[in-house]
């Protein structure tokens, strides 16, 4: 199998044969799963929104990240319904700097990936997200599976 780590700010594709995967914290990672065309997009997202409207193919921002897997995937409107869309990861990395009442960059994430899918008409699961530990979430291009597994939480 060819792993493919897509790394912070990354959006990549894969096909049969690959395994795309992701390591997260407060990033979130977002999967879209093309069975019928058999091909897969994931994307790592390290911030909410960009400043400024972007045509980048990134994952920096979720901002850009959801329309770059439209374009790298070449989806249309009319496909939204024939893809499974996943989102993992948004975990408070800093639980013990987060104050009461501040939503942190994993709150910000989530509720951005869930904004820019609604937006395009995706619907999502939810499949590993906030908390307090690192995970790695992984495309098993060849079933079409997502999984996510999370790492041990530090004592």
């Amino acid at each position: 199998m060819n792993e493919i780590h897509v790394k912070i700010g990354e959006v990549k594709v894969g096909r049969q044969g690959d395994l795309l995967k992701t390591t997260l914290g407060s990033c979130v990672g977002i999967a879209f799963v093309w069975k019928v065309k058999g091909i897969f997009g994931l994307a790592h997202c390290l911030l909410p929104e960009a400043y400024e409207p972007s045509s980048i193919i990134s994952a920096k921002f979720v901002s850009q990240a959801v329309p770059s897997l439209i374009a790298l995937l070449k989806v249309k409107p009319e496909n939204s319904k024939e893809i499974e869309v996943y989102i993992a990861g948004g975990a408070n990395m800093m639980s013990q700097l987060a104050r009461k009442n501040v939503d942190h960059v994993g709150i910000l994430n989530l509720a951005a990936a869930k904004k820019y899918l609604d937006l395009n008409g995706f619907k999502f699961r939810e499949i590993d997200v906030g908390g307090e530990e690192g995970r790695q979430m992984f495309i098993d291009c060849s079933s079409g599976q997502v999984s996510v597994s999370r790492f041990q939480k530090a004592i």
